[in-house]
């Protein structure tokens, strides 16, 4: 394997996942490393990716991409190829001479097959979204998945600095080998003017993403009365997955529109255009991914003051941060918002100019870059498994 300097790192980017924001920040990042003179990019992907047809005219040098499955009689089934793939994975290593195995996101079998990467010598970055699972999707099993990951890696590369503070209080990581980037915006383009706050029809909150205990729909709600004493005609959107049966007030509340599914890619931007703020009344973030969404669509936010967010949204540049994690904090910053067309447009203005500066994939690209450089010069992690 090279040291630093004597040429390109030959970099295996890798998700197996299939669906969300995985599969979509892996092909962004993709798209603007393959570009770059220090690094020769190659990937392994699932072939049930949304996205799958989008990485295939990304120009890699090489590729390993894997059947995974569609449903839960394919896994089973497939779970049984693990060695195979395993093997395969190992020699599309030795092959390449792959300096860095980049996992752009944990998988369910990723302790599968860590150990290959290990045996054929290439480092391990791990993009550790989350460092501990959040409440909701804290089975045992995906907090063990999810540990044996962080435990194999060389290297993390972290979203927010909440999650870099935490892999050091929870995993005792190394501080040294935490690396730090964003998570960029999905929007197919960014808007060029700032909005507006509508004349011709009400005021419309939208609130994205899957349903979990976490999000604090329920803080929302509880927000909406407050809201509506001064805005009687406001309109609420809900478009996500998740159980709403312990929210019993939506079965009869009034404007509200309820898209309990699965959301796809090609209805997100007409979702975003049509709303005037995001909702994220969260009550523990690691970072968002619909933040960059909207500030992509000149779109404010309204947040909790938790770690994670306060470090996406900065309060009265692109977005406010409630005072305190209730119902009247957060309906609070609603108000004020929807009470100032100046403040209005400009934290929709602040939002542009964040998804066009830090959030673009070009200045992402640039800090995964350094951590990449900077990983292969520090090397191999002693502590690391298997």
């Amino acid at each position: 394997m090279k040291t630093v300097g004597s040429g390109p790192l030959r970099v295996l980017v890798w998700h197996w996942g299939r669906k969300g924001g995985g599969p979509r920040y892996t092909l962004e990042l993709a798209r603007a490393l393959v570009s770059r003179k220090d690094i020769e990019l190659f990937s392994s992907i699932s072939r049930q990716s949304d996205f799958y047809d989008d990485f295939l005219s990304i120009p890699f040098v090489d590729r390993l991409d894997v059947d995974t499955y569609s449903s839960h009689l394919e896994f089973l089934i497939r779970s049984f190829m693990l060695p195979i793939i395993r093997r395969r994975l190992y020699q599309f290593i030795i092959r390449n001479e792959i300096d860095i195995v980049f996992c752009t996101m944990d998988h369910l079998w990723n302790s599968l097959v860590l150990g290959a990467i290990k045996k054929a010598g290439a480092k391990y970055l791990l993009t550790v979204h989350d460092a501990k699972r959040h409440p909701g999707e804290d089975q045992a099993w995906r907090r063990l998945l999810l540990e044996y990951d962080i435990r194999a890696s060389d290297g993390a590369l972290v979203l927010t600095e909440a999650v870099g503070n935490a892999l050091q209080r929870f995993h005792k990581y190394p501080p040294d080998r935490i690396f730090y980037s964003l998570h960029g915006h999905f929007g197919r383009s960014v808007r060029e003017r700032p909005r507006t706050l509508p004349r011709d029809r009400p005021l419309r909150i939208l609130f994205f993403g899957r349903i979990l205990p976490y999000k604090g729909l329920d803080f929302l709600l509880s927000a909406l009365p407050l809201i509506r004493e001064h805005f009687p005609d406001l309109e609420l959107e809900i478009w996500g997955a998740g159980d709403v049966s312990e929210y019993r007030e939506l079965e009869h509340l009034s404007n509200c529109r309820l898209e309990n599914r699965w959301i796809e890619e090609s209805e997100i931007p007409e979702i975003f255009e049509r709303s005037d703020v995001l909702a994220l009344p969260y009550r523990e973030a690691s970072q968002s991914g619909v933040v960059g969404l909207a500030f992509s669509s000149g779109m404010p936010c309204v947040a909790m003051p938790i770690p994670g967010l306060c470090e996406q949204v900065r309060n009265d540049q692109d977005g406010l941060i409630a005072a305190r994690v209730d119902s009247a904090a957060f309906a609070a910053c609603m108000i004020r918002l929807f009470s100032s067309e100046e403040l209005y447009s400009r934290l929709s203005r602040g939002g542009i100019e964040t998804a066009r500066g830090e959030l673009s994939w070009d200045a992402i690209g640039s800090s995964v870059a350094m951590a990449l450089q900077n990983l292969q010069r520090i090397g191999v992690r002693a502590e690391r498994v298997p």
